[in-house]
């Protein structure tokens, strides 16, 4: 009986507020927001991260996936729709994908590429440090925001291929009052949601040079490729 009751007002309430897929529209069940073939091609689509060749950066940038359909469409509604509860339901593809990176190649601190304040107080969010936080996860690594972003720039996805080398040039600085020596000879990351020149990573990559650290890599969600790496 509690489940047949259960079942109706599920469906009265599917009726009044219908839910859809973030990614492709289609209709979805109670509560998700992605649809099981979107999920599913997202799945295929991740894997262990990946050097990607095909950019101009001072760090090397691993890849989970290429910034195609559906992840492409899925980032940009965890980004510009927003919505985080996406991000939530691709949580265990994703960290199951990071797990796949090797223990000694895996970054002990990770740095989220910032958002200006400005910029995330309109969001509500950065989507960087969210997916730093689900790495971290997976990795056993705490997040740091160890970079803050200090100048204002057009978004990359704005700019053409030109500018998009330039517009983030000096925009990042280390935090105030960060103890430099607590990051040095160890491991960093830099996490971005996508890669597709290098210029935004190659100028975190710039500042967190300053900390000394063993080794500096980035780590992206998606890349997009402009030939084969």
């Amino acid at each position: 009986m509690l489940k047949r009751i259960a079942t109706w007002l599920e469906a009265a309430v599917e009726s009044v507020m219908p839910f859809s897929c973030h990614v492709c529209r289609r209709p979805t069940p109670l509560g998700r927001v992605i649809c099981e073939t979107c999920e599913s091609l997202i799945r295929a689509g991740l894997h262990p991260p990946v050097r990607v060749e095909d950019v101009d950066c001072r760090c090397p940038i691993l890849a989970l996936g290429a910034y195609e359909p559906p992840l492409s469409e899925a980032i940009k509604a965890v980004k510009y729709r927003p919505s985080t509860r996406l991000l939530g339901q691709l949580a265990d593809i994703i960290t199951r994908a990071a797990a796949g990176l090797p223990r000694d190649q895996r970054p002990q601190v990770l740095i989220p590429v910032p958002l200006h304040p400005s910029r995330e107080a309109v969001r509500g969010f950065n989507q960087a440090r969210l997916l730093a936080d689900l790495l971290g996860t997976a990795w056993n690594a705490p997040v740091s925001p160890a970079i803050v972003r200090v100048r204002q720039t057009r978004p990359q996805a704005e700019c053409d291929e030109a500018e998009r080398a330039t517009n983030p040039a000096g925009a990042f600085a280390l935090a105030e009052g960060l103890i430099p020596a607590a990051f040095a000879g160890k491991r960093l990351a830099i996490v971005d949601d996508v890669a597709t020149t290098g210029a935004t990573l190659d100028a975190c990559a710039e500042v967190a040079c300053r900390l000394r650290p063993a080794s500096l890599q980035a780590v992206v969600c998606a890349h997009s490729y402009r030939r084969v790496g």
